[in-house]
């Protein structure tokens, strides 16, 4: 009996702290007020701005058989038109041709500096059939519809929008603000890696990097109604690996159970089906912490209890396509080629496997993984351990995953307090990164790196419209995130380091 009533007498004590915790969670505040604007309000000139460089097809491409030049060509020309102040008072370095650098000499050069980052290619429309023209930035129901919008010309100038009217005000930021922004981002290429070899060369360690990445995102889980600010702080890691299956092959007419592209697929999909345990790190709980303080009770039970739940909400976010990329690293089979003619058994089959790696693995560990599945499925199909290989992808991009930044310090309370200024509606929260940016180059020279594109994107947008088909901004949010960049840079001096 004695037991009986400890026990019940632990439950209760339990209970009661979860019960307290979850009354006591609430969103962060900010260390001192919100930073806005200072009564700017972007207008019909910014967006004019905006549709002007939407119109230049600066699109990149794996093969450079088929890169086209010429809108490279008129992009810094047409920026001088467009933001003279700008391009007169920045000191302009060009990074492998057509990446952009650029300088804002300071008041004080002893202040570390900050950098804002953007990418002025985009991906290809090829093969999409568009409502209206993607690359005529027109504007229909309220709305521009352009190769861009979202990804990522509309921080881009955001961003110089705000050095320009920031410039025709007289300003002087308190200490040097860099800007850069890639010429291939969109296909892996090294330029950021070559801008940040140029920094390191003169000497430059900026204090903090804000580039693209999350964004004020609506329709986020957990019931959380009102949009969050999702910044960013680490990413995840990537490479392409190849996985083949050989067999003897022969005629259409004699399959078996173990010809390469059975072997293939069963061996694919084992890889995909056993992608690691899931683990919840620190920022991914925080994130969690944050967007159930704005949820119901029930979440707020379980987020602010995560010593008792952790392993619990692990398995839970993992069975998510939404929610799972965040607490484990990811396998997605995206390409696969067989025989050559339909009638043909092929003697060897393969296919790729895109691999986003977790903050807490390292391509080492994910590539060691998906060896050991395939020579499981050799094992289970009676076949030699060499009739299934995996490595690297030819040209595979291989990142591991971007060291985490500091979500509880002066840096990241800057941003949230940008947020507030300009979203006060809005929450913000840390979050692990799933695609990759140029940022991590950044994290060579910086500790502070974040991803945030300072818009309102819908969960259609996230979902679909970037890189896909009908991609647009609403024309308001385009003006309210313009507003962000304004507030950032105008504050700067209330940025402690």
């Amino acid at each position: 009996m004695l037991i009986f009533e400890v026990i019940l007498f632990l439950i209760i004590v339990v209970v009661v702290v979860c019960v307290a915790r979850a009354f006591a969670l609430k969103p962060t505040a900010s260390a001192a007020d919100p930073i806005c604007a200072g009564g700017y309000r972007a207008g019909d000139d910014e967006v004019e701005h905006f549709r002007t460089l939407l119109r230049i097809p600066t699109v990149s491409r794996d093969d450079p058989a088929l890169f086209d030049r010429k809108p490279f060509e008129q992009w810094v020309p047409a920026l001088r038109k467009l933001y003279p102040l700008t391009m007169s008072a920045f000191e302009l370095q060009r990074i492998d041709e057509f990446g952009i650098l650029m300088r804002w000499a300071g008041a004080d050069a002893a202040l570390q500096p900050v950098v804002l980052m953007a990418h002025h290619d985009v991906v290809s429309t090829d093969g999409q059939k568009w409502t209206y023209p993607p690359f005529a930035a027109e504007v229909h129901d309220e709305q521009i519809w352009a190769r861009g919008t979202l990804d990522n010309k509309l921080c881009f100038c955001g961003c110089m929008e705000a050095f320009e009217h920031l410039l025709a005000e007289g300003y002087v930021p308190p200490r040097d603000i860099w800007f850069f922004s890639s010429c291939c981002e969109e296909s892996a290429g090294p330029t950021a890696d070559h801008a940040v070899q140029w920094l390191e060369d003169h000497g430059v360690h900026p204090y903090m990097v804000l580039d693209e990445g999350g964004a004020v995102a609506t329709g986020v889980p957990l019931g959380v109604s009102s949009p969050m600010a999702m910044v960013g702080v680490s990413e995840k890691g990537h490479i392409d690996l190849t996985v083949s299956a050989h067999a003897a092959g022969g005629h259409a007419s004699a399959p078996s159970r173990n010809d390469a592209t059975r072997l293939l697929v069963r061996a694919t999909e084992r890889i995909c089906a056993h992608p690691g345990k899931p683990q919840v790190t620190a920022a991914v709980a925080a994130m969690l912490k944050e967007l159930s303080a704005r949820g119901s009770f029930a979440y707020r039970m379980v987020f602010a209890n995560m010593w008792l739940f952790r392993p619990l909400v692990g398995r839970i976010l993992a069975s998510g396509s939404e929610t799972g990329p965040m607490v484990r690293s990811t396998y997605a089979l995206t390409q696969l080629m067989g025989s050559s003619a339909r009638n043909v058994l092929p003697s060897q089959a393969s296919a790729n496997l895109n691999v986003r790696i977790a903050p807490f693995e390292s391509v080492a560990v994910v590539l060691d993984r998906a060896r050991k599945q395939a020579q499981a499925e050799c094992s289970s199909s009676g076949v030699p351990d060499d009739c299934i290989t995996v490595d690297f992808s030819k040209d595979s991009l291989i990142n591991e995953p971007s060291p985490f930044s500091p979500y509880d310090d002066a840096a990241f309370d800057y941003i949230r307090r940008c947020v507030a200024g300009v979203y006060p509606e809005a929450g913000v929260c840390p979050y692990v990164q799933s695609s990759c940016s140029d940022a991590r180059s950044f994290t060579k020279i910086c500790k502070r790196v974040y991803r945030f594109a300072a818009f309102i994107y819908s969960p259609e947008a996230r979902e679909k419209l970037i890189h896909g088909t009908d991609e647009r901004i609403a024309v308001k949010d385009y003006k309210r995130g313009v507003e962000f960049y304004v507030a950032f840079v105008r504050g700067l001096a209330q940025l402690q380091s």
